[in-house]
């Protein structure tokens, strides 16, 4: 197979994600995290902590008991968020699809080392 061939199969492939039930959960959850001013600024909130805790752990500083107990707190507030819910749940589909495609891609390699 071509490169051009591999590369219109990856298009066709994100293409084919798009039209995903799981997909269009996480667009339809996403829209309704937006409208909703409360789940917004949580999941907004929620993002900001966790970038900033993840840009500490690659710096190998560890979070204090402060931000930890923060970070538990807003996790607390997500759990009880229905919008949000919805859409981790729909999010931890598509990872399971894309862990299910990685594999799938990844298996000439893996049959070469093993």
């Amino acid at each position: 197979m071509s490169q051009v061939n591999i590369y219109d199969t990856a298009n066709q492939l994100e293409r084919d994600i798009r039209e995903l039930p799981a997909y269009q959960e996480i667009l339809e959850a996403y829209k309704v995290i937006q409208e909703n001013e409360e789940s917004n600024k949580l999941f907004d909130d929620f993002r900001t902590k966790s970038a900033e805790l993840q840009q500490l752990a690659q710096m190998g500083q560890q979070p204090s008991d402060e931000e930890m107990q923060g970070l538990q707190e807003m996790s607390q507030q997500i759990a009880a968020d229905e919008n949000i819910q919805k859409l981790m749940a729909a999010e931890q589909q598509m990872s399971q699809i894309f862990d299910d495609i990685n594999r799938i891609i990844t298996k000439p390699l893996g049959e070469i080392y093993n």
